[in-house]
């Protein structure tokens, strides 16, 4: 079932038994359509860094979900929007829990909430390339775990970005945590360069949570010893945060290389479309 909803552009895929069954096609369009207006109106709030967000308990639970994500990641530089999409994945997902659907996968844009009671079942997901639109010969193979978010952040992706990855993919507990920490590993798979076109992102775009920021542009000069440090860079924090257990796994993809904290573990694999 596809749904567009304002700047929501929503995949929601669900089964009982294996077998593919819709849900109330009407009473979600309503749910989403609440959902977006709750976070309207808490835009003040969720424009700000995180470390400035204080008292949040009183305000609507997708507002709290988002903050509480990014406060995870990392509150000093994330605004709780680098964990909207993600968040909205989640709260539909869990509305659809309450119809007994066995499996729930709600792709928003990219960024996907999933919930699989089966966990002989694997699921394969494919890794796309945000300014290719196409996907990379990379995809991941997950089995055992029964909720799970992924989201995808990077250059020409729909929010504005701090560093130079053109794909961060995550996977971790919720969608919104994962939103979060895909937009923060992009930020600083990072460097300094001449070759990095960079702007303020008021003049990009008037209405970002992050106006005063420099934001990136153009790559295409970048050379590969600096790609390579910049994916160094990335895969050092991701790694940290794998550590710390606030994430479940990342990858980075720059310029025809790709970083990764897949270790081949029995739960996630990173396989490769046509592969040995």
């Amino acid at each position: 079932m596809y749904i567009e909803i304002g700047p929501a552009s929503i995949v929601v895929k669900t089964e009982k038994g294996h077998i593919n069954v819709e849900p109330d096609r009407t009473k979600l369009e309503a749910h989403i359509k609440e959902i977006l207006q709750l976070i309207g109106g808490c835009l003040p709030v969720l424009k700000q860094k995180a470390y400035r967000i204080k008292r949040f308990q009183k305000l609507p639970s997708i507002a709290k979900n988002m903050i509480e994500a990014v406060k995870e990641v990392d509150e000093k530089t994330l605004t709780p929007m680098a964990a909207v999409a993600g968040a909205v994945s989640d709260e539909i997902k869990r509305y659809l829990k309450d119809d007994g659907f066995d499996f729930i996968s709600v792709n928003n844009g990219g960024d996907i909430s999933i919930f699989n009671e089966d966990l002989e079942k694997s699921i394969k997901i494919s890794i796309g390339h945000i300014n290719k639109n196409t996907h990379t010969p990379y995809l991941l193979n997950i089995k055992g775990i029964k909720d799970y978010g992924i989201a995808t952040s990077g250059l020409g992706g729909r929010s504005l970005t701090l560093g130079l990855a053109e794909i961060g993919t995550v996977i971790a507990n919720t969608s919104a945590i994962a939103d979060a920490a895909a937009t923060f590993i992009c930020n600083k798979t990072n460097v300094d360069s001449k070759h990095v076109l960079r702007e303020k992102a008021y003049i990009i775009d008037p209405t970002t949570d992050i106006p005063e920021e420099y934001v990136t542009l153009n790559i295409d000069k970048l050379n590969q010893e600096e790609a390579n440090n910049a994916l160094q860079n990335g895969l050092n924090i991701a790694s940290i945060l794998k550590e710390q257990k606030k994430i479940i796994d990342a990858l980075i993809y720059l310029k025809g290389n790709m970083v990764t904290t897949i270790t081949g573990e029995k739960n996630i694999k990173l396989e490769v479309l046509y592969g040995n």
